[in-house]
């Protein structure tokens, strides 16, 4: 990756460096988080800050910033004296919970916050579910999933902030890194699943929320969830 000059946005001093070395981090960022999840830089692989450097074309410093984002999403670890390494790929067992543990949290959110219709959540929700909708295929590239990932996590954020409990959005918020960790694997290791069919499971949630129906919000929103679950795992639970 040769770090390329970013377009001078304003005259003001130190505005051109400032956007130059965000645009090289989120640009490192995104590269390291490809190779990570398609397994190019294997689970547990210690990471070499000053071959990366080479590789990437970067300097250290947009490439530690990458890495410490990386780090708050629990896709690299880091120990003192021993630097970076790329975290241990999570389990399926570990994945199997994580999504029981959404199903407790969203479940209760849908069931109350449905019948509630505000319009900034069924805005989101149907902007979402749009842009999920587009996407033909999964596939088990990170650059094939990105985007329908990203669509995934607003959709479901907005799921929560419906129920409108401000400690269950928190402790939902505070999971944010280990729920972003668990939905990028569970798409990678289920990519060969037709991104249609899981778009129809959302799009049947968002329809329980346009009728106000918060029994058929969680049922919808279970039965979404529990589908990941048996996708992922490759069998009935």
């Amino acid at each position: 990756m040769t770090a390329r000059p970013a377009k001078s946005v304003s005259v003001g001093s130190g505005t051109p460096l400032k956007v130059l070395r965000t645009t090289l981090t989120e640009r490192t960022y995104e590269a390291l988080k490809e190779r990570i999840l398609d397994q190019d830089l294997a689970p547990g692989a210690r990471l070499n800050i000053d071959a990366l450097t080479r590789d990437l074309g970067v300097s250290s410093s947009p490439l530690r910033e990458a890495l410490a984002r990386l780090e708050a999403e629990l896709l690299v670890v880091s120990e003192l004296y021993s630097g970076y390494a790329v975290a241990p790929e999570p389990s399926q067992a570990y994945l199997r919970d994580l999504i029981d543990f959404r199903i407790l949290l969203e479940g209760r959110s849908a069931l109350i916050g449905a019948p509630q219709q505000h319009p900034a959540i069924l805005t989101e929700l149907r902007t979402t579910v749009r842009q999920m909708a587009s996407t033909r295929r999964l596939g088990t590239q990170y650059k094939q999933y990105r985007k329908f990932v990203s669509a995934d996590i607003r959709f479901h954020h907005a799921i929560i902030r419906s129920g409108g409990n401000a400690a269950i959005t928190h402790s939902y918020s505070m999971m944010n890194a280990i729920l972003h960790q668990a939905r990028l694997y569970v798409h990678r290791l289920s990519g060969e699943t037709r991104a249609c069919e899981v778009a129809a499971e959302h799009a049947a949630i968002l329809q329980a929320f346009e009728a106000g129906d918060g029994p058929a919000a969680n049922e919808a929103l279970r039965h979404h969830l529990e589908g990941g679950k048996r996708r992922l795992l490759g069998t009935e639970q």
